[in-house]
């Protein structure tokens, strides 16, 4: 049984000084670091005075010159409100150099979509208050917080949408499956009677990729068999100029033919047994560099594998030997496969580049290697969590690899979904629970020889 000692009057006193920081009504109490050893401490009843308190270097006493510690020889206030100020400080670069990893317990709680807080104070204690209407974007249920008074309406990652989630969800499922701009622009018109610009379908997926991409980046399969594939493939990009790149005369024009300067490579890598497309990056060339770069954004993303299966370019092998070969046993495995379609082993992948080949002859094209990229990462989640796989008994990869997020039958409105609420939660400032202090609100500032702390503002200690 774990039993705490009971807090004094001069450690509450302590405490309140921290908390009125930067309040109104409150004399402007600050602490100034001098060193490691050495603090000033505002005093409360005077603006122009301040204490100075020192921890002795070898044991981890502390002096005050108040007067409640000369006469009383106590641990004053004063003391108390530096030691929790170091707290404080420690907590600030805790939160600011440690990220908390992302587990199951994480997903679990972010799977919670019916949860309604108000917008404002972040209060549960809230009551309906009658229907938003919209002709376009549906009805929403309006709110107002018994505690605040304001009024809010709850519709993660659709918050200013013209349309319905709905609608939105389904225009990003269509072109995906290889739908252009302009038939899914006609089919919203006639399967919902809404008329919408075939160039909002485009502000849609930037919106999907913008809100997704870093919710999915932060997790890593757990479940992949361990063998990866990767090959290449040449899209065509239409403002990008490689015509120094695909010259006859350039080692690196491996095709041996000249072709059009518009095209860039793109660079993809899969797991074997669950499909999931780990990465993809778009280059104007093949060289070692980039192969390199490939297999450093794969130990990012993905546990290492067993063996590398690739089609016998030379800068894979030198990749390998620079980013993947140890001298420890056992290593990965570095596969040449020349022979290409059945023959060869990296049928998997080269079906992956036809999923690609099917979305890029719908377009014709992409427009800049920029557009090209994002894109590709767009494609990238919804291949892996949007699209289910026979040959993985219909699952998609990622439940597959072990990320299962539970996305129901909507799987693109609710990964939507789920993701603006990590994103909200993420940008919660963190709190110091036994001060109430709101971290990223506090001001380091470093002058002459001292450091500064003082906080702009405060939480409530039971917010």
């Amino acid at each position: 049984m774990v039993t705490t000692a009971p807090i004094n009057a001069r450690e509450i006193k302590g405490l309140e000084m921290a908390n009125s920081i930067g309040q109104k009504g409150q004399p402007d109490v600050s602490i100034q670091r001098l060193n490691k050893l050495t603090y000033k401490v505002k005093s409360q009843s005077s603006t122009d005075k301040w204490y100075t308190v020192i921890r002795q270097s070898i044991r981890d006493e502390w002096t005050c010159d108040c007067p409640d510690h000369i006469f009383r020889h106590a641990v004053c206030k004063h003391i108390h409100a530096v030691k929790f100020s170091k707290l404080l400080r420690t907590k600030i670069y805790h939160d600011q150099l440690i990220q908390t990893p992302i587990n199951q317990d994480v997903i679990n709680e972010a799977n919670t979509l019916g949860r309604v807080v108000c917008q404002r104070c972040g209060s549960e204690n809230h009551k309906k208050v009658g229907i938003r209407h919209n002709k376009k974007a549906g009805d929403i249920q309006r709110y107002a917080c018994k505690d605040c008074k304001a009024k809010f309406t709850v519709n993660p990652a659709f918050e200013n949408a013209k349309v319905s989630a709905k609608i939105i969800s389904a225009a990003v499922d269509l072109y995906f499956s290889g739908v252009s701009m302009r038939k899914i622009e006609r089919h919203i018109r006639q399967a919902y009677g809404i008329s919408i610009d075939h160039s909002s379908v485009g502000n849609w997926l930037r919106k999907f990729n913008s809100i997704v991409q870093p919710y999915v980046n932060s997790f890593v399969p757990s479940q992949i068999g361990g063998v990866y594939h990767v090959d290449e493939m040449l899209l065509h990009v239409r403002k990008e100029n490689n015509e120094t790149n695909m010259t006859l005369e350039n080692k690196e024009n491996h095709t041996n033919r000249k072709f059009d300067s518009h095209y860039s490579w793109l660079w993809n890598l899969m797991d074997s047994t669950t499909r999931f497309w780990i990465c993809s990056r778009i280059t104007q060339k093949r060289s070692t560099n980039d192969a390199r770069a490939l297999f450093k954004e794969m130990k990012d993303r993905a546990p290492l594998p067993k063996a590398i299966v690739h089609d016998g370019l030379p800068s894979y092998d030198d990749a390998y030997q620079k980013e993947l070969y140890t001298h420890i046993h056992p290593r990965i495995q570095n596969i040449r496969s020349i022979s290409s379609g059945k023959k060869g082993l990296n049928p998997k992948v080269e079906r992956l580049n036809g999923t690609v080949r099917d979305r890029e002859t719908v377009m014709r094209g992409l427009d800049n290697a920029v557009a090209a990229q994002e894109l590709i990462d767009a494609m990238r989640i919804h291949y892996n969590f949007i699209r289910g796989s026979q040959a993985i008994g219909g699952q998609t990869p990622a439940e597959a690899a072990g990320i299962n997020l539970n996305l129901g039958e909507n799987k693109v409105e609710n990964l939507m979904r789920q993701a603006a609420i990590h994103q909200k939660e993420a940008q919660q400032e963190p709190v110091v629970k036994g001060l109430g202090i709101r971290v990223n609100k506090v001001t380091i500032i470093n002058e002459k020889d001292c450091i500064k702390i003082k906080a702009k503002s405060w939480l409530e200690r039971k917010e």
